[in-house]
């Protein structure tokens, strides 16, 4: 092969490499053009779900829930409140105080009337979670990222605005699932609908 013609052909490798690339770029361009109005919004939540449990922690930062042991987690506005309180009236003010937040949808209280549990139920409480929500990342059936896993006391609380098929595969590896005692569902559910 003659020089002139090695240097055509390196030429035309390098062309059709960089179209390539370029097609590439454009098309990973297109694809977040087109997820980018998702991503926002997702942002946006994710963000006011943050302030929400940060001024809620606040609310529970006083002395009067001395003694208490309460978990919060928020998604898409909706706070759910796991753990103990040894008085009703602090179960009631603590729902009370923490629905008053702005941005608030919904308040769901879920602390048992009850000594705060030992830091060995805690942890056990942290593995599960991490072994259902592992499993979920894993499955194919559904997206983990749309759920969210809260143990208390080996009942599993799941959250999340999800598809019906998705909202059954997270409850069955949820039920599934070693040392899980009870899976409650707190499920929005997305509908598709076809137009006529």
């Amino acid at each position: 092969m003659r020089h002139g013609q090695a240097v055509g052909i390196l030429k035309r490798v390098a062309i059709l490499t960089l179209a390539a690339s370029l097609a590439t770029a454009c098309t990973n361009v297109a694809m977040t053009g087109a997820q980018a109005v998702y991503n926002h919004k997702h942002i946006e939540k994710s963000v006011s779900d943050q302030y929400i449990t940060m001024q809620a922690t606040h609310v529970l930062n006083r002395p009067s829930y001395k003694g208490t042991n309460i978990d919060i987690a928020t998604l898409n506005g909706e706070v759910l409140l796991t753990g103990e309180a040894p008085e009703e009236w602090q179960k009631e003010e603590a729902a009370r105080r923490i629905n008053q937040i702005d941005g608030v949808l919904h308040v769901y209280n879920m602390i048992r009337v009850s000594a705060p549990s030992s830091a060995l139920v805690r942890m056990s409480d942290a593995w599960v979670t991490a072994k259902v929500k592992s499993q979920m990342i894993a499955s194919a059936e559904l997206d983990a990222t749309k759920v969210k896993v809260v143990t208390e006391n080996g009942r599993v609380f799941l959250m999340g605005t999800v598809l019906p098929d998705e909202a059954d595969a997270a409850i069955y590896i949820a039920s599934n699932t070693r040392g899980v005692t009870s899976v409650v569902k707190m499920f929005s559910y997305i509908k598709i609908t076809k137009k006529p």
